[in-house]
């Protein structure tokens, strides 16, 4: 129950982010917000060549960075959060960030190890750094089913709110999230599509 508020809460986001984008009012940003980022986190995120747009915002993929819950005390995720093996952290109530100075390798190491870590995203639109759920959130236009574009695109269906047309999937395990973001915003049956920035992020 408290998953499904949370995303009817992040859906009444959306709603009043593109009300707020037309009249040209700013809201504030589902991330950590740094007045002088470091510039590993710019470096790596032009490095990482990957681009989306969430709310109106453009963000890019930074390479090797991660999120870890504070809540993981397992040696993998301590030793992953230790300074001496990071060239960027930083942190907020819920998670651990951190850009590892073993960059994508050390981060498979950690998914080899059993620790569980969302991407990070830097936006140069306004020097924030953003969280990512792992969810896409696609608009379902009428006639079309989310369950029929889940089959098609071979992901899977988290929540399904045919009263509103909004649907919520995760994507499997070697399936690259953005560029199913991207094919399912081309498809007939959508109105839109967006990778999920996690939200009430701030910064410490």
């Amino acid at each position: 129950m408290e998953n499904i508020m949370k995303k009817i809460l992040t859906l009444l986001t959306i709603f009043t982010s593109l009300i707020s984008f037309e009249v040209g009012a700013n809201l504030t940003s589902p991330s950590l917000n740094s007045s002088s980022m470091s510039s590993v986190v710019v470096q790596r995120a032009l490095a990482s060549g990957v681009t989306f747009t969430t709310r109106q915002v453009e963000y890019q993929l930074v390479l090797g960075a991660r999120a870890i819950l504070k809540s993981d005390n397992s040696v993998a995720a301590r030793s992953a959060n230790s300074s001496s093996n990071n060239l960027w952290s930083d942190e907020n109530e819920h998670f651990l960030l951190s850009i590892g100075a073993g960059g994508q390798s050390a981060n498979s190491s950690l998914r080899a190890s059993g620790v569980k870590f969302n991407q990070i995203a830097y936006s140069p639109n306004n020097g924030n750094v953003a969280i990512l759920s792992g969810y896409i959130i696609v608009k379902i236009r009428p006639s079309y089913s989310a369950e029929a574009i889940a089959a098609t695109y071979k992901i899977n269906l988290v929540e399904n709110f045919k009263d509103i047309s909004y649907a919520w999937y995760r994507v499997n395990s070697g399936q690259d999230i953005f560029a199913i973001t991207q094919n399912l915003s081309g498809h007939a049956g959508t109105e839109s599509a967006e990778v999920e920035l996690i939200e009430n992020v701030t910064p410490r």
